[in-house]
């Protein structure tokens, strides 16, 4: 039984398909399928059932998991932690981050690193909301941006970052627009509002700012709900930093919504306490943290209920 054998075993378990698992770990989906079919082999278990379209674990194989996916992750933070007292890079570092992060805070940290270790590739994705702890917790980031709600503290370092302004907008000509302030609910709830989907497995965590009872259009990205606001297809709150240059520029108008709750997101970098973070995953760590300690501008996120 080898290191690689587990580690494709474990990643075809939890991304649900050998062409996800092979994806996710730069193989060849055949070249998965034989690690997983020695380990079968060399153990004289059948740890998935392939009868279906996606091949689901067995009985032995759900109990082979929970065992397998500890010892790739000790084995993997035993690594980190011999790259961390040697002081060699690692080769990948990878970032999540909320969808609704400015990257202009991100980026120049990522610059700054990159000049110190130029050799190091980025894995950077964008989630949206529990997608973001989850990618954490599945071991899938070394870091992340998001919200510190919901996080535990007890496993989790914190370091505050930003704070994102969220403003509810409308195309210009859109009859929201042009509505007398306050708008109503029900003048609201006549017209669709463009919301985030919340892109975590488990269970949708508690909307933001979703008016209860309307017309709601689901979308991935924060680019696609501008778009969308933009084309008059739609009403919803966005970035105050995605926004700002429209609404200057006079083709969106902030909506006066009394049924906004919250003004403001403040995001924070989180990393697991469990794991040794690497050479370059420390300094990301320190640069990031240097953010919020230099600019003593950023506000507190305010709630209005």
């Amino acid at each position: 039984m080898t290191h690689d054998q587990l580690v494709a075993f474990v990643a075809v378990a939890s991304q649900g398909t050998f062409a996800a698992a092979s994806g996710a770990l730069h193989k060849t989906q055949p070249a998965v399928s034989k690690l997983v079919r020695n380990l079968e082999t060399e153990l004289g278990l059948v740890l998935f059932d392939r009868s279906a379209y996606r091949p689901r674990l067995t009985d032995a194989g759900q109990r082979f998991y929970a065992r397998a996916l500890a010892v790739v992750a000790e084995t993997e933070a035993l690594r980190s932690f011999g790259l961390q007292l040697a002081g060699t890079p690692e080769p990948v570092v990878r970032l999540v981050i909320e969808a609704i992060t400015p990257l202009s805070v991100i980026v120049p940290v990522l610059q700054r690193v990159q000049a110190q270790f130029p050799s190091v590739r980025y894995q950077l994705r964008t989630e949206r909301r529990s997608g973001v702890l989850e990618a954490l917790a599945d071991d899938d980031a070394d870091l992340v941006v998001t919200s510190p709600a919901g996080a535990d503290r007890r496993r989790l370092s914190v370091q505050r970052l930003c704070v994102v302004r969220v403003i509810p907008v409308a195309r210009f000509d859109h009859p929201l627009a042009t509505a007398p302030s306050p708008l109503s609910p029900q003048l609201l709830r006549e017209h669709p509002q463009v919301v985030l989907r919340d892109s975590g497995r488990a269970e949708p965590t508690a909307d933001i700012n979703v008016l209860p009872g309307g017309r709601h259009w689901s979308v991935t990205e924060v680019a696609a709900k501008h778009e969308l606001i933009a084309a008059g297809m739609g009403w919803g709150g966005l970035p105050e930093h995605v926004v700002a240059p429209a609404i200057a520029r006079g083709e969106l108008v902030r909506l006066h919504v009394r049924e906004f709750e919250v003004d403001a997101i403040e995001l924070c970098v989180l990393r697991r306490r469990d794991r040794a973070a690497g050479v370059v995953a420390e300094a990301l760590w320190i640069e990031l943290g240097r953010i919020r300690a230099d600019d003593p501008t950023h506000e507190k996120p305010t709630q209005r209920r």
